[in-house]
């Protein structure tokens, strides 16, 4: 267990000591973007991601660092393959903050990132499928499912952000769940915590760390935003973490808003095409503070579209509360229902 809280205290600790400085220096060096959801659209230092990147890295690398010193039981392939992609995704963040790249670019360009999982064959290639039964995939798993499901997760976690914490408080309900999924499964149900469940409990305790430490800052009224140096990185850590502990079922359920998110923007794109009307990125806050969008295009302007009264903050609280639902529900329903292991359902 040590192992698990070294990476999350760590990262969190290192995430609050330096931000406020990073804030301090991008707000003088003019590194700032428009809070658009805000009546005085207040200028906030944006790219702060890149702290909570510094801090998920150095949270797993002192994990690597007591196993190698001080002979830990954890292995270190999973987290070293996580380690790296993280760190691509940052870099590919980063390049995006400051050369906006197209939307096809932003899609693909993820899929680098996968690389490292796929050269090491993380993950367990053997899968449970519906109706079909027990499947071994053998190397298309590592060529073929991971980089898939990887960077779905990581450009799903891209597009469902915006809002101030959203990102950041999704990240620290995904991990948290994916933490307590391995621990109570140890504890209630006498399983022994595998090597697999153990990196993945690591990785995910990293992304907590850095997250909790950074939404103190990013919640309403944000401080700092994140970027896409810090968006990246969240979705690739916990892709990573499901990826290592085999948790398909769990990251199924975890991510089915954000999927819907991904077709409402299909749609979306289709509409705008098809009708002619100008593309809008984001919604308009009225004088009273609530927000005005134009259509259900995005999960997180389904409850603006339908009720006047939605402001920012509410929408947030209420979208993380609906994703702490689902999520612990998920980690309830298969702790207690199903046995802990590989495969789909």
């Amino acid at each position: 267990m040590l192992e698990i809280q070294a990476a999350l205290v760590v990262s969190l600790l290192t995430v609050l000591l330096f931000l406020p400085s990073a804030i301090k220096v991008l707000r003088e060096r003019g590194s700032t973007g428009i809070d658009v959801h805000k009546t005085d659209r207040p200028e906030v230092p944006k790219g702060g991601g890149f702290i909570l990147l510094f801090g998920l890295v150095f949270g797993l690398l002192i994990v690597l660092g007591l196993t190698t010193f001080q002979s830990l039981s954890v292995e270190s392939v999973g987290i070293l393959a996580a380690l790296v992609s993280i760190l691509m995704a940052g870099m590919i963040g980063l390049l995006d903050d400051h050369l906006d790249f197209s939307t096809r670019t932003k899609i693909a360009l993820p899929l680098v990132s996968t690389i490292p999982m796929m050269v090491m064959s993380v993950g367990t290639p053997t899968m449970t499928l519906p109706i079909i039964g027990t499947v071994n995939f053998g190397i298309w798993y590592a060529l073929l499912i991971v980089p898939l499901m990887m960077t779905f997760i990581i450009d799903a976690t891209n597009m469902y952000g915006g809002m101030n914490g959203l990102e950041s408080g999704l990240s620290i309900i995904n991990s948290s769940g994916l933490v307590v999924y391995v621990l109570m499964s140890h504890f209630i149900n006498g399983h022994t915590i595998g090597p697999k469940e153990m990196q993945a409990a690591v990785v995910a305790a990293a992304l907590l760390g850095a997250a909790i430490g950074f939404i103190i800052f990013n919640r309403f009224p944000a401080k700092v935003l994140p970027g896409d140096v810090g968006r990246l990185p969240m979705g690739a850590a916990i892709a990573a973490a499901l990826i290592i502990g085999n948790m398909d079922r769990l990251a199924i359920v975890m991510y089915i808003p954000f999927g819907i998110n991904f077709l409402l923007y299909i749609w979306y794109r289709l509409h705008v095409r098809r009708t002619g009307q100008d593309w809008v990125k984001f919604a308009t806050p009225r004088e009273d503070g609530t927000l005005q969008v134009v259509g259900p295009y995005t999960i997180y302007w389904l409850l603006p579209h339908f009720s006047r009264n939605m402001t920012e903050k509410k929408n947030v609280r209420i979208l993380l509360l609906l994703q702490a639902l689902l999520v612990y529900g998920a980690v309830m329903f298969f702790i207690f229902f199903y046995p802990f292991g590989t495969g789909w359902l």
